[in-house]
């Protein structure tokens, strides 16, 4: 059936023009941008805030110009939102349990809650008690922006009640998780990580976030994120640091390195993240645990307001696949005052099995794929010779795709304009960092970036003639080529300017936010420095079952190799929570 008979907004499928072999030919972009922090951060700071010139200057410098001398993307309209939508609904499967005997047993899942409450060991009203508590110690309260107790409490009250009577809700009642503070929560601060509130809390709570409360799931409170998501670490001077959960001399990843640490910490079995350029996958990846950007437009966040309208989604980050899949079909369950959720077709039901893709089919273009170092290619290509050698997928060497650095600019230029959009000319309550990001930002001709958005259109016209050439190809990368990133004590009080790290780390999970397609991050092993690994598929349009099913097979490698570990912050909370009542 063609394509467009089974999509709303599907691109035409055209490989992207290329004119000379330069062009279809990855390269390697050296990044020599001077590091800043500390005292000259917070005065350059000042200066480009105030100093146009010179922020046109640093916006010329940046390389976002080629955009428009990029002709091969003259002949495409603007496409300023990746919006894909799939007519039809996933095919249902069998009814049995979505948590098998089988799963990994590493970590805590909500299935594990709801059996320790059946079984009277402990009630959601402890768990919440004790959580509450927990997150005041120091190294984990630096995850957190806002708790509020009397709401939380009063949650759990009414799950334990429910458990008490026999009448769970199903299978996320009392189960407790945290939300990114992006989202919209009725009695909390929105903040985006600042200084500054952008709603009191006085307002409806996100779609998303809702169908969450709705369905008994206890929300513990706010976690910290990077400063309106400007950047890959989570280093955030205004509201705190938090510390990678497996090495607390690294970042934990952002700009969702708050709900990746306490699901990476086993505080919690789940959390809510927002990815505009791998805000999910990259703190996931550095935590160790899974996440998934959806399609653009599936999942509703509404009422909050996008600070990157044309790349952000709103997603979920959990412990196990399990979790994983049977959060984000809680949330997203089509908005119907939301006109791109309302397009979309019925999830899957939460506890449907997760099934193999129908097609069993992986792309590797290689010259991007090992543009990392070996230390974590060599864990990547060991996922994927297994796959083929043990899953039965079939292997497909890409030959190439045309203009990716340009498209990672594009991209680049796309979010920043968005985001200092989003600031609406007031840099004043932002870090010093962020000053400098949106003064540069706020330059941006409306020529280049409608290029960007150019530049948009032919990369999803390309897509889609891949997966025209190749159906149900999920194409597998690195989730970061780094080793993690190490903090330096000094920049945590004003902040850091580190753009090489940001641009390296962002090198595989930008194509996904830009095309508007699912991408979902998997564990596949442990640095020396003990950072995860993680190995990264992207599917078409609307096939996030598909990488369920390629992550439960990225799975089974952990399952018959090392297996999977905690990191040095974990926390046993149903264990601590069963001591502290025997007391």
């Amino acid at each position: 059936m063609p394509a467009n008979d089974l999509y709303l907004g599907y691109p035409e499928p055209t490989e992207a023009p290329t004119t000379s072999e330069e062009a279809a030919t990855y390269r390697a972009v050296p990044t020599n941008n001077p590091t800043l922090a500390g005292f000259p951060l917070a005065v350059l700071s000042k200066v480009v805030a105030h100093v146009g010139p010179l922020a046109d200057l640093l916006w010329v410098n940046s390389g976002f110009r080629v955009l428009r001398r990029l002709h091969a993307a003259d002949a495409y309209q603007t496409r300023f939102e990746p919006l894909v939508v799939p007519r039809f609904p996933e095919p249902a499967s069998d009814n049995a349990s979505l948590f098998s005997e089988e799963k990994d047993t590493t970590f805590y899942t909500s299935a594990d809650y709801v059996a320790a409450y059946v079984a009277g060991q402990t009630t959601p009203t402890d768990v919440a008690q004790y959580l509450l508590k927990l997150i005041q110690d120091p190294i984990h309260k630096l995850a957190f922006v806002e708790t509020r107790e009397d709401l939380t409490l009063e949650a759990a009250k009414a799950s334990t009640t429910r458990y008490a009577h026999g009448m769970p809700k199903g299978p996320l009642d009392g189960v407790p998780f945290f939300v990114k503070d992006e989202a919209d929560v009725h009695g909390y601060k929105t903040t985006y990580g600042s200084a500054k509130v952008h709603n009191n809390g006085e307002g409806e709570t996100a779609w998303a976030v809702k169908r969450l409360e709705q369905a008994g799931a206890i929300l513990i409170g706010k976690a910290n994120m990077h400063e309106l998501g400007t950047d890959t670490t989570n280093n955030n001077p205004v509201k705190g640091t938090p510390r990678n959960p497996y090495n607390k001399g690294y970042y934990t990843g952002g700009s969702s390195g708050g709900s990746a640490y306490a699901v990476g910490s086993g505080l919690v079995p789940f959390a809510v993240g927002a990815d505009g350029g791998g805000s999910i996958r990259i703190p996931s990846s550095y935590c160790g645990v899974y996440g998934i950007k959806p399609s653009h437009g599936r999942i509703s966040a509404r009422p909050s307001v996008s600070v990157t309208p044309g790349n952000g989604v709103i997603g979920p980050i959990a412990s196990s696949l399990e979790d994983l899949a049977l959060v984000y079909r809680v949330m997203s369950e089509p908005d119907p005052q939301d006109p791109s959720s309302s397009a979309f077709p019925l999830p899957r039901a939460s506890l449907t099995p997760i099934s193999a893709p129908p097609t069993k089919r992986i792309g590797i273009y290689r010259p991007w794929f090992n543009d990392a170092p070996q230390a974590i290619t060599s864990f990547c290509n060991s996922a994927v010779e297994r796959l083929v050698a043990t899953e039965g997928y079939e292997l497909v060497e890409l030959p190439a795709i045309p203009y990716l650095n340009e498209a990672r600019v594009a991209h680049a230029l796309s979010i920043i304009t968005e985001i200092a959009t989003f600031a609406n000319g007031d840099f004043s309550s932002y870090n010093a960092a962020n000053q400098i990001i949106l003064s540069v930002a706020s330059r941006t001709p409306a020529l280049d970036f409608n290029y960007a958005n150019k530049v948009r259109n032919m990369f999803m016209s390309h897509f889609a003639s891949i997966w025209q050439k190749y159906p149900g190809m999920i194409l597998v990368t690195p989730t970061s080529p780094m080793p993690g990133v190490k903090i330096q004590e000094s920049h945590i009080s004003v902040g850091v300017s580190d753009t090489n790290s940001s641009v390296q780390c962002m090198r595989y999970v930008f194509l996904a936010n830009f095309i508007g397609a699912p991408s979902l991050s998997a564990p596949v092993g442990y640095l020396e420095n003990n950072i995860p690994v993680g190995l990264m598929g992207l599917a078409e349009w609307g096939k996030e079952e598909d990488l369920f099913g390629w992550g439960k097979d990225v799975a089974g490698g952990l399952a018959t190799g090392p297996g999977r570990q905690k990191g040095e912050i974990w926390v046993d909370v149903l264990g601590g929570v069963g001591a502290t009542k025997t007391k």
